[in-house]
């Protein structure tokens, strides 16, 4: 087990045996003009962005390296409770989006597995 991220308050055949603390990494990121643009035709015509979805994958993943980094340099081996929020504001004509990456550092340990022979020693 190199680093475990969750979504659930655990993990499965570990416990906690401490927590560290919330990591929390806000991101904010401006999308260009150009994908603004065709963002805007995109909306029209019907479908996705692949630009913005891309750029929005990208902050997430950079958000969640650097809640790993913060983690590990506070001796944690997992986030339990990880959660992503986003909005987006539109100031002046720009785009803005918001990206919070928050959870938990952890130190959890694997759990001794159950007698599995039958002789119960």
């Amino acid at each position: 087990m190199d680093f475990v991220v969750t979504m659930t308050p655990s993990v499965e055949g570990h416990r906690i045996i401490r927590y560290i603390g919330p990591i929390i990494i806000p991101t904010v990121g401006a999308g260009s003009m150009l994908k603004d643009w065709f963002a805007g035709f995109t909306e029209v015509l019907g479908g996705k962005s692949k630009s913005y979805k891309k750029a929005f994958a990208k902050f997430i993943s950079d958000g969640v390296s650097e809640m790993i980094a913060q983690a590990k340099e506070h001796g944690a081996n997992a986030l339990v409770n990880y959660r992503v929020e986003t909005s987006s504001v539109d100031i002046n004509g720009k785009s803005l989006v918001s990206i919070i990456n928050y959870g938990t550092a952890v130190i959890i340990e694997k759990m001794d597995s159950p007698d599995t022979d039958g002789s119960g020693s």
